[in-house]
């Protein structure tokens, strides 16, 4: 898990630098309309692309489950079933784009024209190739080789960017930039089919391992992954499509610049989620019981931490950010920022609530419970919307979400797991509240000051806080074994980079050591 877990964050690093380098370019090369057209186009691309993501949860769950149990046979039916269905869902996407040419400028007038058209139809196309780009992917994931996984989306996201930053310096239209994205897709998919190869040779690609019954399985499972996948993104997604009916496309480009922020954030934890995920179906498929409640408990405690450092980092930091990053024009931005981290931060220490039902497969009450909140929040953005303008728009997501994380979704997820109030409470919830309002007590007596002057400030206060709420996490947030499991593996850093270091510069002075030990010639 360390290993998959740094390999995620690795290319969580490089694609969020790369996107977060890439969209102000964007912003200011396209102009607030241009990009909300394009920000329009990528969301109703997305919605399509959720036939295959309910697919790839299910892949993900039942590979993980299969190489753990040592199913060899399993493995081969569950990637000849996946391909199955991942290009039926390629097919019904481009059978729907026709509709969606059709019925976008008749909804959205601002999007009436060539430019949005062309745009639309070479990003549906990439998505339609990314589908068994995807599905390869995933299964590398669920075998634990999450290096090979990231190295393939790494090689997409750099090209991809690249010849974005090209054809955006040399005064391309947003058409070039769809193109680009299907360059990189079908480069995606090259790629990913080669590394599959390494990752496990032993799988067989073949036609006869799928069947109707095995579809079936993943279809269902995937199905309900679908609707709750769908609820997510009614959350995350529709904002775009209710901003663009009720007030302006150009009024895209601010909330967009507060959703990146979260969307940034929501990476760092899905970097962590994944290998978790592919852990605990592996209990599943050992029936180790124990284990996975241990491991839930102990993941809810620090995914609890790691949403209360990102919503310390925003409230400090956010506004200095949105400054430095796109222009004091978008100042805006930091208030929409705040109210979307007030309901995200305790849907984000729910995730392994989320993990725990994917893995058990009793994720359909979260599918039910994630389409509820995704329409109420649909409903509520378009109402507020016309009453409180951009601000009602993210005060309707925030509401249903804090609904949904504080007083439902854990009253289930505790009855699946067997784990009484108390100790959710107690192991999942305790150390990381107390280093949160610690570490944002310190902070409020300036501590560490923030100015917005310069990104070497920025970067400073925001190393600072870290530090900081380090320390509270180190004295507060852990268990005693798990801290003094860290600073012996800090120690053991220390003696191997001392040695590495020490190494060179004995040779350099002619120091060299005899065969026998002890004895220094």
């Amino acid at each position: 898990m360390r290993r998959s877990i740094l390999s995620n964050g690795a290319g969580l690093i490089i694609a969020g630098v790369v996107s977060f380098l890439i969209a102000p370019l964007m912003i200011h090369r396209l102009g607030a309309s241009i990009f909300g057209l394009w920000v329009l186009a990528s969301s109703l691309v997305d919605y399509s692309g959720l036939f295959d993501n309910g697919l790839r949860y299910g892949l993900f769950r039942f590979v993980a489950r299969d190489w753990g149990a040592g199913d060899r046979q399993g493995l081969n039916r569950t990637i000849a079933n996946a391909l199955a269905l991942s290009g039926a869902s390629a097919g019904l996407v481009l059978l729907l784009l026709p509709f969606l040419l059709v019925w976008a400028p008749r909804v959205f007038p601002a999007a009436a024209g060539a430019a949005f058209h062309n745009t639309l139809l070479l990003m549906a196309l990439s998505l339609a190739i990314l589908f068994p780009a995807r599905c390869l992917g995933n299964y590398m994931s669920g075998i634990r080789r999450f290096d090979l996984f990231n190295v393939a989306t790494i090689s997409s996201v750099l090209l991809r960017n690249g010849l974005v930053a090209v054809l955006l310096l040399t005064n391309h239209g947003v058409v070039s930039l769809a193109a680009a994205t299907l360059v990189s897709s079908v480069f995606l998919l090259l790629l990913a089919a080669f590394l599959i190869r390494r990752a496990d040779p032993g799988l067989v690609f073949s036609a006869r391992f799928a069947s109707w019954s095995g579809a079936r399985e993943l279809f269902v499972y995937g199905g309900f992954a679908f609707v709750t996948l769908g609820g997510e993104s009614l959350r995350s997604y529709t904002d775009a499509l209710v901003i663009a009916r009720t007030l302006t496309v150009a009024l895209i480009t601010p909330f967009n610049v507060a959703t990146r922020l979260i969307e940034y954030a929501k990476g760092v934890l899905s970097a962590i989620a994944s290998p978790l995920n592919g852990r605990m179906c592996e209990f599943v498929g050992r029936n180790d019981a124990a284990a996975l409640r241990h491991l839930y408990l102990n993941a809810t405690r620090y995914f609890t931490l790691i949403a209360a450092y990102f919503g310390m980092l925003f409230y400090f930091d956010g506004r200095a950010l949105i400054h430095l990053w796109v222009g004091p024009e978008y100042a805006s931005s930091y208030g929409l920022l705040l109210i979307l981290v007030a309901g995200y931060l305790l849907a984000w220490a729910q995730y392994p609530s989320n993990l725990l039902l994917f893995s058990v497969a009793r994720h359909r009450f979260l599918a039910a419970l994630t389409l509820v909140e995704g329409l109420a929040n649909l409903g509520l953005s378009f109402h507020w919307a016309h009453v409180y303008g951009l601000r009602g728009v993210a005060w309707g997501t925030t509401v249903p979400l804090l609904i949904a994380s504080v007083a439902i979704e854990p009253w289930y997820v505790l009855r699946v797991a067997g784990i009484r109030w108390g100790e959710y409470f107690r192991l999942g919830f305790a150390r990381a509240t107390l280093t949160a309002l610690a570490c944002s007590a310190l902070l409020s007596l300036g501590m560490v000051p923030v100015s917005s002057s310069s990104w070497a400030h920025l970067c400073a206060a925001g190393l600072g806080q870290s530090l900081l709420f380090a320390v509270c996490a180190g004295a507060v947030g852990v268990v005693p074994d798990e801290r003094q499991a860290m600073l012996l593996s800090f120690r053991r850093i220390l003696i191997r980079a001392n040695r590495r270091f020490a190494a060179p510069a004995a040779s350099s002075t002619g120091v060299t050591r005899s065969v026998t030990p002890g004895v220094t010639q």
